[in-house]
């Protein structure tokens, strides 16, 4: 498995859910159950490795401005949610961490736990371990620069779709910027 067959597996799977997150999952489970150890434990890797590049305070910071307070335990699956949209969303997540703002439809399934468990799951069931090399902490401390979401001007400038999200959406429990 290399990284163009897990972003193969992520799309396949999203297609034929027809974007439905809950369902991607599964049929993302059902794809890595018919593969081989191995190659489920490099599929495990190149995840770990996407989500250890969207460990970033500007991506962090857009992920607490789209779903409101985000745990340091949910960030993962915050995470796992936008690698399941695929390459081209993680890619425009990292370098324009303003645009998570496009994914606002489907942030009820942000915070959900399949994507993170199940590939470990997938190789646990079949081979009845652990992969080698797992690694589900990632880096040691988030890359990047904070920035202090409290001060508004600040946010908003950083991330203008985003702040704008919020304002227009006070229904959704994310507290309103002024």
């Amino acid at each position: 498995m290399d990284e163009g067959g897990l972003w193969e597996l992520i799309a396949e799977s999203r297609r034929e859910s027809d974007n439905d997150t809950a369902l991607t999952s599964r049929l993302l489970f059902r794809r890595l159950r018919v593969l081989s150890a191995t190659e489920i434990a490099d599929f495990v890797q190149l995840w770990e490795q996407v989500r250890s590049h969207l460990y970033t305070w500007p991506v962090t910071d857009a992920i607490c401005l789209l779903l409101g307070v985000v745990e340091e335990d949910d960030l993962p699956h915050a995470q796992d949610w936008i690698i399941s949209y695929g390459r081209s969303v993680v890619e425009r997540t990292i370098r324009t961490p303003d645009s998570l703002v496009e994914l606002a439809a489907d942030v009820h399934h942000a915070r959900a736990p399949w994507f993170g468990e199940f590939a470990t799951e997938a190789h646990i069931v079949i081979t009845g371990s652990w992969p080698l090399g797992y690694d589900p902490d990632g880096p040691a401390d988030l890359l990047g620069e904070h920035i202090d979401l409290a001060d508004h001007a600040v946010a908003r400038q950083q991330f203008p779709r985003l702040t704008a999200f919020r304002r227009q959406h006070a229904d959704l429990g994310i507290p309103e910027l002024r």
